[in-house]
């Protein structure tokens, strides 16, 4: 199991590709989407979208649930919060 640390390193790595990063915050924004209305949005190819969704899912950053066919997107606000109160840390202990 990876510490955490690693897992906000996971994340931190998820986001730091220009299009997953405007692809959270869109999904921030709306609160929930589903992979085709990001896939809309988004000027490039359905694979290379579902491409980005699953790192941005696999980072934990994002939480995936089916409402029928569709899968509808979120974002992980634990996750979210896990790596602002890392961020705060290393923030506060800087002198």
């Amino acid at each position: 199991m990876p510490s955490s640390e690693e897992r906000l390193i996971k994340v931190m790595k998820a986001l730091a590709d220009g299009t997953r990063l405007q692809l959270f915050k869109e999904i921030a924004s709306r609160k929930q989407m589903t992979c085709t209305e990001v896939g809309e949005i988004s000027d490039l190819a359905q694979p290379t979208v579902s491409h980005h969704l699953k790192l941005l899912v696999d980072a934990g950053l994002v939480n995936t649930g089916k409402n029928g066919r569709f899968v509808i997107l979120s974002v992980n606000k634990e996750m979210t919060s896990e790596l602002s109160e890392f961020l705060k840390n290393i923030i506060n202990t800087e002198k």
